[in-house]
């Protein structure tokens, strides 16, 4: 994605940070039996976000502890951020470059990411929302008290698979529903790599009748 400034880069990445720690909260007191409703008022209390965000990070982190009761991992001893990342950079023998790389690495698992389930009745998406702008599709990102960013999205096609390529079909349901105002919802999550930001969006699959 690519941001008209700087600063939108900065806003859309204190929310990220904002989302990554209300999701760490979350997971702690969902471990410590704490119900939904009481939960996501008390995230509202603590959190600079919304109250769909807040949703979101709850139901993010019941996914995290649903993942580990399947694959059979004690939830109390998850390390955000990576176990494997973060016992080499307890080791010693790392230093300069090479341990600012890693940290960095760290930091960006357990600090870059937000998240917002789709609503066909919030225009597919409320926090995180797909639109066109002269042509070209943007991601509108809710940065609270009534404030939006727009970043430019860029996706590339590959040769010999256009045809087969889900994300035309995302985007041509977009573009249906422009006109039609029928719109279906989608999921997407911002995640931060190497200093970028990443958009994945999922969307459910239109399937014909046989």
């Amino acid at each position: 994605m690519e941001f008209e400034s700087f600063e939108d880069k900065i806003n859309v990445l204190k929310l990220m940070r904002s989302f990554s720690s209300c999701m760490r909260f979350a997971y702690q007191r969902l471990l410590e039996g704490w119900k939904r409703k009481d939960l996501k008022r008390a995230l509202q209390e603590i959190f600079p976000l919304n109250s769909r965000y807040c949703d979101d990070a709850i139901s993010k982190a019941k996914d995290m502890l649903t993942s580990c009761k399947k694959r059979d991992i004690n939830p109390v001893k998850i390390i955000f951020g990576g176990k494997d990342l973060f016992k080499r950079l307890k080791k010693n023998h790392l230093h300069g470059k090479k341990r600012e790389k890693l940290k960095r690495r760290w930091i960006e698992k357990r600090q870059g990411m937000v998240c917002s389930r789709g609503d066909k009745s919030k225009k597919g998406n409320l926090n995180l929302r797909s639109i066109f702008i002269k042509g070209e599709l943007y991601l509108r990102i809710n940065t609270g008290k009534g404030k939006y960013i727009y970043a430019k999205v860029y996706r590339r096609i590959q040769k010999g698979r256009r045809e087969k390529d889900k994300w035309l079909w995302f985007v041509q349901d977009l573009l249906t529903a422009e006109t039609t105002r029928c719109y279906k919802p989608y999921f997407v999550e911002l995640k931060l790599k190497d200093n970028n930001v990443y958009a994945m969006i999922s969307f459910e699959e239109n399937i014909p009748d046989i």
